[in-house]
């Protein structure tokens, strides 16, 4: 028998096999907080299945793992799931590979819209693994309607179960929270009981006693930490029940801590819970009337007489500070904004009197002691006032910088239509190389070439793929930065002559212009404003 010619088998010319594909496959792991229950269904354990089976399927590889960890499969709003569909948008990915129908949704109508409209809509292969499932093998997609259904009702199962013990466990005033309160402990032989935790009682204790003798939470929170007394985080902390955040932020009470604690009915041995529902995947809070409470599940730290007179005490004062309050707060356009040159910390806004004069104060000295802080401030109008000046010098002194920021930005089309050009023939050669692969490959089989030429031969186009991979991210990572700083420009000029124009401030203003302040004890201020570098970095 005749040997077949291998005369220019190694050039790019060769003919590809009709509708040859090369496979550029994402891996796509899910793991939600029901699935860290069972065997198997690991993240790790996913990936290796999928690497399995890319690595027995020569005309595919993996250029991409996206996963989402602790993420539900009834929505398709999963971080790892977008950033795929955004490369498979981008034309990087051409397959996706998962180890069960249930990693890629639980969703019965959404799951079926991907895999029936969206993925072949774009051209994208869908390959469930151990489903034996390939959108590419004919009447496979028989099942595929019901195997979604089936794990669609299985979701919603397991999250009607859980919600039904979870409420019934308030209604028996059983503790669900995931850290107990401070004073407490959770039982170690029943962790939906609570304890008394002798240490920080005893804290809680003080806390009442002051608030019972007239004491203000902000006083009470000054005494604790000037005292040393733990931190209800920095407990958590010490005791292994949370991770580590900043030791600063550790280390001082809160008046809100306080007036939490206060107003708190755990510590005469009721359970108060409920106080939120989910909603839409969010945390909201539930009215008060709507909580739930049971009386006596625990043994108390104070006595309700004290409760009692404590909460009286505060309502007074309560209804004593909504009487001094005859005008209401105009907007706080610097929110967060301000910062203290000698501390560090965000400045604060406070009202002097009923006139309606406003001033800025950085307020660790008063919360935290002397020695944490000066006395820092600056009057609110004063803020005001030196900004729109400045800006109106601006917007005269830097229009020549601005005029070369749009003219440095107008050719912004012609590049664009540039770059996409060259996005498109480097998504056109990727093909190609693809296809090359794949004619290597069948080559291989017929015995035109040996494995050692396939071999080398292959490294070489995957290289190629890669080189061109890198230069599609390049371009694109171009294209979004000239678009940024187009848009960062017009959100510059258009704020700084709406201010001008306007001739005062508002938050949306505020917000577009100015990075931060940072205010002097001497009352003296510097202003950080957004866009300088750029406009400097377009003038130069």
């Amino acid at each position: 028998m005749a040997r077949k010619s291998r005369k220019n088998i190694d050039a790019e010319t060769t003919a590809p096999v009709s509708q040859a594909v090369y496979y550029n496959a994402a891996a796509y792991t899910r793991l939600s907080c029901d699935d860290k229950k069972k065997r198997g269904d690991s993240l790790e354990t996913q990936r290796n299945i999928i690497e399995n089976y890319v690595a027995a399927t020569p005309d595919m590889r993996v250029v991409g793992v996206y996963s989402d960890n602790n993420a539900t499969g009834t929505n398709f709003d999963r971080p790892g799931f977008q950033r795929m569909m955004t490369d498979i948008e981008q034309g990087r990915v051409n397959c996706i590979i998962v180890k069960d129908l249930t990693r890629f949704g639980r969703n019965a109508i959404d799951g079926g819209y991907y895999l029936e409209k969206v993925l072949p809509s774009l051209g994208v292969r869908f390959i469930a693994v151990t489903d034996s499932y390939d959108s590419n093998e004919p009447n496979n997609g028989l099942l595929l309607p019901l195997k979604n259904i089936i794990s669609e009702s299985y979701a919603l199962d397991i999250g009607r179960k859980v919600k039904a013990i979870h409420q019934q466990n308030i209604a028996d005033g059983r503790y669900v929270g995931r850290l107990a309160p401070y004073g407490y402990l959770k039982s170690p032989d029943d962790c939906h009981k609570l304890i008394v935790d002798e240490e920080s009682a005893s804290v809680v204790r003080q806390i009442f006693g002051w608030a019972a003798d007239g004491v203000s939470v902000h006083e009470i929170s000054k005494r604790l930490t000037s005292s040393g007394s733990p931190t209800p985080s920095y407990r958590n902390y010490a005791k292994g029940l949370s991770k580590a955040t900043a030791r600063s932020s550790m280390e001082f009470w809160q008046p809100t801590t306080v007036k939490g604690m206060l107003e708190d009915r755990v510590y005469v041995g009721d359970m108060v819970q409920g106080k939120t529902r989910s909603f839409g995947g969010r945390q909201v809070k539930v009215e008060k009337a709507e909580w739930v409470c049971v009386a006596n599940t625990h043994e108390p730290i104070i006595d309700s007489g004290l409760f009692e007179l404590v909460q009286q005490l505060r309502q007074g004062i309560h209804e004593q500070t909504l009487s001094k309050k005859t005008t209401p707060f105009s907007p706080h356009i610097f929110k967060g904004k301000i910062y203290c040159d000698h501390c560090g910390r965000v400045m604060h806004r406070k009202r002097q009197n009923k006139d309606g004069t406003y001033w800025v104060r950085c307020v660790s000295r008063g919360k935290y002691g002397e020695d944490v802080c000066g006395i820092v401030s600056v009057k609110e109008e004063t803020l005001r006032e030196s900004i729109l000046e400045a800006l109106r010098l601006r917007d005269a002194e830097h229009s020549g910088e601005c005029l070369r920021f749009e003219q440095a930005t107008l050719p912004r089309n012609g590049v664009t239509s540039a770059i996409e050009t060259e996005l498109k023939e480097v998504n056109r050669e990727l093909c190609n190389t693809g296809r090359f692969i794949k004619s290597l490959y069948e080559s291989l089989v017929n015995g035109i070439i040996t494995q050692d030429e396939f071999s080398r031969l292959k490294q070489g186009y995957e290289t190629r793929i890669e080189t061109l991979n890198n230069r599609a991210d390049e371009l694109c990572a171009r294209c979004s930065e000239i678009d940024a700083r187009k848009a960062a420009h017009d959100g510059y000029a258009e704020a700084v002559s709406a201010s001008v124009n306007m001739g005062g401030l508002d938050e949306r203003i505020v917000d577009a212009l100015i990075e931060k302040i940072i205010v002097r004890s001497d009352k003296s201020f510097e202003i950080h404003y957004r866009f300088d570098a750029e406009i400097q970095k377009e003038a130069a």
